[in-house]
Parts: C-alpha cells; sequence; structure tokens
C-alpha cells in the first residue's frame, strides 16, 4: 500500500515561485501526496494559482486569504487544523523537492514508533535555480544543540503522527523563533531526530525568505550581521523559547532533559549566573566561532 503524506503549505505572496513548487508534489514517487494550504493574507494572484491545483488536490478549491499569523503560526496552525495521517511534511512556497524527497523521509520514520522526526540538508540556488552550493552539515540531535541551533530546515522537516500529536497537544502561546525550529526542539526532548546529510530539495534563495540557508561562511555572516544589527535583544531569543518548552512539558520531560532546560532558564536570573552559564560546557553549536558569539550573547544579556 501506498504510504499518504500529508503536505503542509504556508502561503504569503509567493505566486512568484508557487508553481515550480506545486509541480515537484505532483512529481513526488512512491508516497500519496495529500495537500492542505493556509494562506496567510496574500494580496497576490498566490490564492487563486492554488484555486488551479484543486482538481489535483480538491481541499484548495475553497481556500481563501487567512489572517496574517507569520510563517511560525502560520504553520502550527497548519498542523493543528490537519486531518489524521500517518505522515505530515512542512512545505515552504518557493522551493523545488526532488522526486524521492517524501519517499526518503517515509522510509526512515517507518523505523520508529515513537514522536520521530525527520530532516535532511539541502542544496541552495538562486531564484533561477541555478545551484549555489551546500549549508556546512549541521546534524548533532543532542538537547544541548538543539536549544541552541536549528538543524530542521521546516521545507525538509517530516514527521509521524505520534510527533505531531505531541506537539499540537501542548501549543506554545509566545516564545516561539521558528515552527521548525520548535518541532525540533520538542521531538528532541521528546522523542527522537532523524537528520539526513543528502539534500532533498533545492533551496530556493531570494529576498523575500524570512530566513534563509546561506552555503558559504561569508554570506551567513553577513545575513547574521544585519539581523543583529536591526535588533540587538531580539536576534537570538533562545531563552523565551526554552522558557515556553519547559513551561508546556516540564510533567513529561525526563530529568536530564529537565535539567538541561531549566538550567538555560535559570541562568537569566542574575549576571553571576549568566556568566556561570557562559563559562560552562553546556552550549553547542556547530562551529566553534558561533559558540563563542553565543557565550558573548549571553554575557550581554541578548538571548
Amino acid at each position: 500500500m501506498t504510504p499518504s503524506v500529508c503536505v503542509l503549505l504556508s502561503t504569503y505572496n509567493g505566486s512568484a515561485f508557487l508553481e515550480a513548487q506545486l509541480e515537484s508534489l505532483r512529481r513526488q514517487s512512491g508516497v500519496q501526496v495529500d495537500l492542505h494550504a493556509r494562506d496567510d493574507g496574500s494580496t497576490d494572484g498566490t490564492v487563486a494559482l492554488l484555486h488551479n491545483y484543486a482538481g489535483t488536490w480538491p481541499s484548495l478549491a475553497e481556500l481563501e486569504p487567512g489572517e496574517n499569523l507569520g510563517p511560525a503560526m502560520s504553520f502550527l496552525e497548519l498542523l493543528r487544523t490537519a486531518p489524521d495521517a500517518e505522515f505530515y511534511a512542512f512545505c515552504d512556497q518557493d522551493d523545488v523537492w526532488l522526486p524521492d524527497k517524501l519517499a526518503r523521509a517515509v522510509e526512515v520514520l517507518s523505523r520508529d514508533e515513537g514522536p520521530t522526526l525527520y530532516c535532511s540538508n539541502v542544496t541552495c540556488v538562486a531564484e533561477d535555480l541555478k545551484m549555489l552550493g551546500t549549508p556546512r552539515e549541521n546534524g548533532d540531535t543532542r538537547l544541548q544543540h538543539l536549544l541552541f541551533e536549528n538543524i530542521a530546515y521546516g521545507c525538509t522537516t517530516v514527521m509521524n503522527r505520534a510527533a505531531r500529536s505531541l506537539i499540537v497537544g501542548r501549543l506554545p502561546e509566545q516564545g516561539v523563533v521558528m515552527h521548525d525550529w520548535w518541532c525540533a526542539l520538542v521531538v528532541g526532548a521528546l522523542g527522537r531526530i532523524h537528520y539526513d546529510p543528502e539534500p532533498r530539495i533545492l533551496y530556493r534563495q531570494h529576498s523575500a525568505n524570512s530566513y534563509g540557508a546561506h552555503a558559504g561562511v561569508i554570506g551567513q555572516a553577513i545575513a547574521n550581521a544585519a539581523r543583529f544589527l536591526r535588533r540587538p535583544d531580539g536576534f537570538y531569543p533562545v531563552h523565551a523559547q526554552a522558557s515556553e518548552l519547559l513551561r508546556l512539558y516540564q510533567d513529561v520531560l525526563q530529568p536530564v532533559a529537565y535539567r538541561t532546560i531549566a538550567t538555560l532558564v535559570e541562568s537569566r536570573r542574575t549576571w553571576r549566573t549568566r556568566f556561570r552559564y557562559a563559562a560552562g560546557g553546556g552550549i553547542l553549536r556547530n562551529r566553534t566561532i558561533d559558540g563563542v558569539i553565543v557565550r558573548g550573547l549571553i554575557l550581554m544579556n541578548w538571548y
């Protein structure tokens, strides 16, 4: 029996690139794609374009622009309202998926019964799909790492029914940086994450990206610096996200996971607790220089 995947697509003024993404969904092999979309208040031709695909996915026929929630809350709302399915996949509006993207995720997820999330690396491409390269691999699934760095590009994230139930059963009210990071944190703390180092999508880079990947270190550094200069105190809100995670799941966390999260949350009490935390060994980032920067942000209380 062909496995079915509930693909969750959030759109916002995405008509420029959306058709290529939808066609790549139609080309998925080895799975049945059940597409459900939510529009986050588009004012261009996005919704009309989605209506054109109602013959393939009937749920698109009645789609209308919705309240603008932002990408994180829009995707979590999609996950909350999705029909029952064995697997769920987040889908951005501007990428192109390789034909075996979902089949590979289903193959991996089928090995586990508990809450499990799959994610993979990406191939970065320009607006015209010209190859830019692959970001440095970032597959450390330990909770100490997930608290400080997201490894799950939302456009590569696929989860099983148990993971979805775990997330939507206690939806956050605040503190979420992005939906993919939040889902990775929840499942990383209470289930299992599989990271696939082989890219399964063409990740389009353009000026309208909410968050983007960069194949080069210099490009990533420039993007991070620009975000930091726009708002230093809101550049890296990992404390708020960890606090919400602890508030919602503290009664079901294993002792080690509880202490890991609580230590981060409690570190902000005084400058002394921040110093002790920054000087300790519980902060993990993929690159050494990023770990140094994070410790500096903690000392400055910008986390």
